[in-house]
């Protein structure tokens, strides 16, 4: 079974992707900025050394996907490729959680929380935007 993806479905996925991880790695500059400027150096570098690992796992498995959805794609290849894709952004993950644990110039728990940096950005987007223009829009609330 395979899904033909429209070429403006892609654009707008692409555009999603780019706003998602921009206002991710935004975010969590600003914030690291503000620790820094308070004397919690080590805090703010795990949380944008997190954040940056967010991103780079976020646009690998968003690349990776339309080559698992793709016209034409075997379902063993796409078990391949998403397996491939599994591992190799596990391994990725574990690189900040390695620096963190290691180095004294990060601190971990502030590359743990970076690490999720653009599940929160997509959380905030569905869940506390989307709800909030609703209720601008139609004038009440939805709970």
């Amino acid at each position: 079974m395979s899904i033909e993806i429209p070429p403006e479905g892609m654009e707008a996925y692409r555009a999603y992707q780019r706003r998602l991880t921009r206002g991710a790695f935004t975010t969590a500059v600003m914030v690291g900025l503000v620790l820094y400027a308070l004397g919690y150096g080590a805090e703010a570098k795990g949380l944008v050394l997190g954040a940056l690992f967010s991103v780079l796992n976020f646009v690998i498995m968003a690349h990776l996907l339309p080559s698992q959805l793709g016209s034409g794609t075997e379902r063993k290849k796409a078990t391949g490729v998403a397996f491939l894709s599994l591992v190799l952004r596990w391994g990725l993950l574990a690189i900040p959680l390695y620096v963190g644990i290691k180095s004294e110039k990060f601190r971990l728990w502030a590359v743990v929380v970076g690490l999720f940096a653009v599940q929160g950005a997509i959380f905030l987007e569905h869940f506390v935007i989307r709800r909030w223009a609703d209720a601008r829009s139609t004038g009440h609330v939805n709970l």
